[in-house]
């Protein structure tokens, strides 16, 4: 499965135009690495064949972290000339994580994205959840669904990634199974019984479900305001003709 590039760039404004292929680089690196200096990552990109130049890279994640796809997570000391430093390393955002998901190498190696980004917070126990996941799914199994997933979740969310909040995130996660059939059909082949007696994993799928329904109750309620609005309108030109 091929996640649409049309789809991609639509959604993912980073991933379209200028620059675009050099954050793809950076956000496939730091996924599968993990949290980086800046010059350790200028030297792995070397390592793989990519020629691009120091201030570049630099400027691509200085970038990335103004519009919320990295941040800082750490630092590490590092030596300049005789003298000891420190240097900031970077680490996705969920927002950074979700973009990685279009990468081909970082979909096909999902779980071990995860592993090694920790500050990607999960809302329940990550070793156990990850475990287990591990235990349910074969690896093609997993980059099937990471595929399905992502390719749901870009249909599901309204606007550009770049402007959704924190909050939303995860909200727009159940909208994005029901726009990937390949999901639904892999889950029901699975017992997952063992992932909802994870006290924290069942609150947080009827949490999401009763967000969503709310989300959806307020979409409404301004439905009905605009339809009351639009309908009211030409009655108050008829009345103003009298």
């Amino acid at each position: 499965m091929h996640i649409e590039k049309e789809l991609v760039e639509t959604k993912i404004a980073i991933l379209r135009g200028r620059g675009s292929e050099n954050n793809e680089l950076i956000l496939g690196l730091l996924a599968l690495q993990g949290a980086l200096i800046k010059y350790d990552l200028f030297k792995k990109l070397k390592e793989f064949g990519k020629r691009i130049h120091y201030p570049t890279i630099s400027r691509r994640i200085d970038d990335l972290v103004e519009r919320g796809y990295l941040r800082i997570v750490g630092k590490r000391k590092i030596v300049v000339g005789k003298r000891e430093d420190t240097s900031p390393t970077y680490g996705l955002t969920w927002s950074g994580f979700i973009a990685s998901l279009t990468i081909e190498s970082v979909a096909q190696n999902t779980l071990i994205v995860l592993k090694k980004n920790p500050q990607l917070q999960l809302p329940f126990p990550r070793d156990l959840t990850l475990k287990i996941v591990n235990e349910l799914f074969t690896q093609k199994e997993l980059s099937l669904i990471a595929k399905s997933l992502i390719t749901g979740y870009l249909r599901a969310i309204p606007k550009d990634l770049e402007f959704l909040r924190p909050e939303q995130y995860l909200m727009y996660l159940l909208p994005a199974m029901t726009e990937a059939p390949d999901i639904q059909e892999k889950f029901e082949q699975k017992d997952l019984s063992k992932l909802f007696q994870i006290p924290e994993v069942f609150e947080f799928f009827t949490e999401s479900l009763s967000d969503f329904e709310k989300m959806l109750e307020e979409s409404l309620s301004g439905i009905k305001k605009l339809k009351q609005m639009y309908l009211s309108e030409p009655k108050k030109q008829q009345k103003r003709k009298r």
